[in-house]
């Protein structure tokens, strides 16, 4: 009744319209119409009788569509939110990582310069090991070369001496041979001058002699 109060100024309209269409012949009354009159007759009777519970039916399903909307909303927005916090965990998780990796190269480059001064250190170490090694090595042969130059020399001094000393004797037994002989020459020869000197004085002797009985 409510409805129709509301409503009365269309179904008055309505009213005044159809009798004004039918009084023209605007409206021909054919069986189109009629189910067109039946229909909306139908709509009008249904809307009257059943109007709260057709409303109230499409008010549910609208309830029932906003609260399935709502829980998709909801479900949305919590799979949002998970997303997000996912996302954000992959970008702690990327930027751990990165930290990570950052990290891992400095210890990498920390471990890779403490090996490569170990290394050099040990290299250094035996380098110097070795040098020394090769220096004591070095002054050891230089020494047994000292000594045995210094044998070497000493023998060839010693044999050299000996030769020279083979050879001295053997000039001053050169030299005293030549100066005995040299003395016997002179010898001789002083000899011969004093045998003819004796025998000059001799002689003269005698002639001094005979020229003595001469007189």
């Amino acid at each position: 009744m409510q409805m129709i109060q509301q409503n009365l100024a269309y179904i008055l309209g309505g009213t005044l319209l159809f009798l004004v269409c039918s009084s023209k012949n605007i409206l021909i009354y054919n069986e189109e119409l009629l189910i067109a009159l039946s229909f909306l007759a139908f709509i009008a009777t249904s809307a009257h009788t059943m109007g709260d519970a057709i409303a109230e039916t499409f008010q549910t399903r609208a309830d029932q569509i906003q609260t399935e909307l709502q829980a998709f909303f909801v479900a949305k927005e919590t799979l949002y939110h998970e997303v997000k916090h996912q996302i954000q965990m992959q970008q702690t998780l990327a930027q751990s990582m990165t930290a990570l990796g950052t990290l891992v190269q400095h210890q990498l480059q920390d471990l890779h310069t403490q090996r490569a001064k170990a290394l050099q250190n040990s290299v250094q170490t035996r380098t110097v090991t070795q040098l020394q090694h090769m220096v004591s090595q070095q002054n050891a042969v230089h020494a047994h070369l000292h000594n045995v130059t210094s044998q070497t020399y000493t023998h060839v001094m010693l044999e050299a001496i000996q030769l020279q000393k083979q050879h001295m004797q053997k000039l001053c037994m050169e030299n005293a041979l030549q100066l005995l002989g040299t003395m016997k020459r002179k010898n001789v020869t002083q000899k011969q001058i004093d045998t003819k000197k004796v025998e000059s004085t001799q002689n003269t002797v005698k002639k001094t002699g005979n020229k003595t009985k001469k007189k």
